[in-house]
């Protein structure tokens, strides 16, 4: 046994008799913890020497001093790091899970969802019938029939928009902060809150806003207006669709059918005032009021409200005007009205109506228009 070796013996032998100074004491525990095989052979020493209970208490004793002073050395003398007991290794490690996990979880549970396009919201209200519809914002709908009005699901969100192929009566709920748009294929209508009627079917020439209340901007959807538009109480704007020239046409409630005044305007519509709404928003009602309308004109409205196809045996015929008010009657009914009145006659087929000129009846117009 070489002199290191009889050094560490004696150190242990002094160290279990509790004989040891400080400075001794730090140099056996730095000795045991500078590798595994130093602290086996102090264990085995421990060991060997247990001959009697008494000694082997001590030796006990000893053993669980040392360790305490073992766990609270925190440097290693041979490789300078720190030394954690192996409760702080596992502590440390359970946290480090928990923390990824919770940061995993984080990221993968609460990333930004995708941008989700709106969806559309469409009613239609098919030939034949008719419709209504209350809005999200409690604005309320009256379509006609051939009407498509369509809007996105985030409606009254962030704008009050929907797009309207046909004809539709507004009531329209008051909102400063959001106005209420209605587009068509040609202008868009911006309301706060009025009651007004637009008719923009795709197959005519013209686009009609009627406004009973209240105030409506109109803008071009295609285009973009040299001066703003707008309609008070009581107007009509008619747009021309592909026209350019336009007109404004003023009259007044004691002079309207005597005479009017046309003067160009900066902007594609035809502005008619003082008009009565009355006649043009009562398809919406029970009683529909027709206002000496000429029968090309009617015969289109007619088309759709009965789902029904017109030809005419000769286009003169479209030139004769009827009046009257209709409370829901059958089609039968109401061409029944205007053959009174005026000297034609139908044929219903399926869902043709042939409209003929009465022979008769023509002889007699023309006996009373020659006298």
């Amino acid at each position: 046994m070489n002199y290191d070796e009889l050094d560490k013996q004696q150190l242990f032998h002094l160290y279990l008799h509790g004989k040891l100074t400080e400075d001794q004491e730090s140099i056996l525990i730095d000795w045991i913890n500078s590798s595994e095989k130093n602290l086996c052979s102090f264990k085995k020493y421990i060991s060997d020497n247990q001959s009697s209970q008494a000694s082997s208490d001590a030796t006990n004793d000893a053993w669980r001093r040392l360790q305490q002073k073992l766990q609270s050395k925190s440097v290693d003398t041979t490789t300078k790091r720190i030394v954690f007991p192996e409760w702080i290794k596992m502590a440390a490690i359970f946290i480090l899970a928990f923390l990824l996990g919770g940061t995993g979880h984080y990221f993968f549970n609460n990333k930004p969802e995708p941008t989700k396009s709106p969806l559309l919201v469409e009613y239609v209200a098919p030939l034949g019938s008719r419709s209504f519809v209350k809005m999200p914002d409690g604005s309320k709908i009256w379509l006609n029939a051939g009407t498509t009005l369509a809007y996105e699901n985030n409606f009254g969100e962030e704008n009050r928009e929907v797009n309207l192929s046909g004809e539709a009566f507004f009531e329209i709920a008051k909102n400063p902060d959001i106005p209420f748009t209605v587009k068509t294929s040609d202008i868009n209508i911006t309301a706060l809150g009025t009651q007004f009627n637009v008719k923009a079917y795709a197959e005519e020439k013209t686009i009609e806003t009627t406004l009973v209340e209240g105030s409506v901007k109109l803008e071009g959807n295609t285009f973009k207006l040299k001066e703003d538009v707008i309609l008070t109480a009581q107007e009509k704007a008619v747009y021309t669709k592909h026209d350019q020239d336009i007109d404004l046409i003023d009259t007044n409630k004691k002079s309207a059918m005597a005479s009017a005044t046309t003067q160009k305007l900066k902007s594609e519509f035809k502005i008619v005032t003082s008009i009565d709404p009355s006649p043009i928003i009562s398809w919406k009602d029970e009683r529909w009021i027709i206002n000496n309308e000429k029968l090309g004109a009617l015969s289109k409205k007619l088309e759709r409200r009965y789902a029904v196809n017109f030809i005419f045996d000769n286009e003169l015929l479209k030139d004769y005007s009827f009046g009257g008010t209709l409370e829901d009657e059958t089609l039968e009914q109401v061409l029944n009205a205007i053959r009174a009145s005026s000297p034609i006659n139908y044929i219903i087929e399926g869902k043709t109506v042939y409209i003929m000129p009465d022979k008769q009846k023509m002889e007699k117009f023309n006996h009373l228009l020659m006298k």
